[in-house]
């Protein structure tokens, strides 16, 4: 869900003082938020093209490198300059260079391409939005007609502003979880109640309350630690500075993932088929959401019978995470280059020429998906899951087509898009309530008054 932002550069002090008065309590609070004001560009040259990345994240790495060769070689008259920092595999050299080119681009300079991952702990979208930072790449795809047809429109328009398109998302993943119908029998899991984010809630709780379950309603601890976002409950409102911690999903949701035992941390898929046919777990969530779907939920299919349900939020649609896109820095003076640039790294060819590193979160472009499926699962040479020496007994796995196609259903039904940022993330805030350290109101006060902080900044 999109809202529109004030344009904070062009205010004085005393404006924003008076934003960060506007908190909950303040008189003006609840006011409509100014519409986006997206500053012109600067005079285009459009003489080369400077990108920067880091070799932190391998498989994105990949993807761009070969992106970089492609565009050269079409555009030999306009190179990119690509700033590519080796980190030796440290998540702190990453941090730090990307901390420096936020500077650099805040000020104005810097490269004209700015690519936001989940990996990237430092990027806040939506206050850089806020800040007028991005180019609007709108113009640029209505004047070459672009057909938008073949990718998830959901998604997209997470990269869109009150009209302005300041954003290209390239990936996602949606929150789903996986079981099989024996596991549901054996604990009274009611599927059918999950329409909603509420309902959920209800069937998880009740798993909680049975004294003689022993099932882990999740494998993994991870698959419930966004469920503020997940539920797409509107604690966060970056326009007015405001931060709302009444809802009571997020008391209830807080509580449950407090009472969850200490379930694994690791995305092993494989084995959380394992524990799913060992009675150990209810759900499994596979931190890879193309690969693992087929490395845990398809092998379920050799013992049992697959089921798989996205959680819902409050209203029954289904909240995609935006874990890799495309921004524009607005003082460029080459935004037609970098709409060729992003163009190519949304082209079906491009796409399937580097379908080999595209085995972590859902393409935008649906046809990438189904050729990650044809080529991985349907045309491998080698056993999906080896049947001998595998450690946990299972025999080679049939992937099936109907499966995958009631996945990429779900993928279909995304109404809103969200961005994973360390600093609002809400088990995070309320962290003393989930180690017994205070009660829930003494935390969500503390959260409030750290979010309220951190939204005015």
């Amino acid at each position: 869900m999109k809202k529109r932002y004030l344009q904070y550069l062009c205010l004085p002090l005393a404006c924003l003082v008076a934003l960060s008065a506007c908190a909950p309590g303040g008189g003006t609070a609840d006011a409509e938020p100014l519409p986006i004001e997206v500053p012109p560009p600067v005079e285009q040259t459009n003489e080369g093209l400077t990108i920067f990345y880091t070799d932190y994240d391998s498989y994105k790495v990949s993807i761009l490198d070969v992106a970089v060769n492609q565009y050269n070689l079409q555009h030999p008259d306009q190179p990119i300059t690509v700033e590519k920092v080796f980190t030796d595999d440290s998540p702190t050299s990453h941090s730090d260079a990307y901390k420096q080119m936020i500077t650099e681009v805040m000020a104005g300079e810097g490269p004209d391409l700015i690519f936001y991952d989940a990996i990237t702990q430092d990027i806040d979208i939506e206050k850089m939005v806020r800040r007028g930072v991005f180019a609007d790449l709108e113009p640029y795809f209505a004047a070459d007609n672009f057909d938008w047809s073949g990718y998830n429109q959901g998604v997209m328009e997470g990269g869109v502003w009150d009209g302005h398109r300041l954003l290209v998302p390239l990936e996602y993943k949606i929150p789903m979880l996986y079981t099989s119908q024996t596991a549901l029998d054996e604990t009274g899991f009611a599927v059918e109640n999950c329409t909603t984010f509420d309902g959920f809630l209800e069937e998880v709780e009740k798993v909680q309350a049975d004294a003689g379950q022993t099932r882990d309603v999740f494998r993994n601890k991870l698959a419930f630690y966004d469920f503020a976002k997940y539920a797409g409950i509107p604690y966060l409102d970056y326009d007015r500075q405001k931060v709302d911690l009444s809802f009571p999903e997020l008391e209830r949701g807080a509580t449950v993932y407090k009472n969850l035992t200490e379930a694994y941390y690791d995305f092993d898929s494989l084995a959380g088929a394992a524990d799913i046919r060992d009675g150990k777990a209810l759900w499994i969530s596979p931190g890879f959401a193309l690969d693992g779907f087929f490395m845990g939920p398809e092998v379920i299919n050799t013992f049992d019978e697959l089921v798989m349900m996205p959680i819902r939020d409050t209203q029954g649609g289904i909240q995609a995470e935006i874990t890799f896109a495309v921004a524009v820095r607005n003082s460029s003076p080459n935004l037609q280059n970098a709409y060729e640039f992003i163009k190519l790294l949304l082209s079906e060819e491009f796409q399937k020429d580097t379908i080999k590193y595209r085995w972590l979160d859902y393409s935008v472009l649906d046809a990438t998906n189904e050729e990650y499926f044809r080529w991985y699962a349907i045309d491998r040479t080698q056993p999906l899951v080896p049947p001998v020496g595998n450690a946990y007994g299972f025999d080679e796995v049939d992937v099936r087509q109907e499966d995958f196609d009631e996945l990429m259903s779900y993928t279909k039904q995304v109404s809103g898009t969200y961005f994973a940022i360390p600093e609002t993330q809400f088990i995070e805030s309320v962290r003393d309530y989930i180690i017994d350290e205070a009660d829930y109101k003494k935390a969500v006060k503390a959260a409030e008054s750290q979010l309220n902080i951190y939204l005015s900044e």
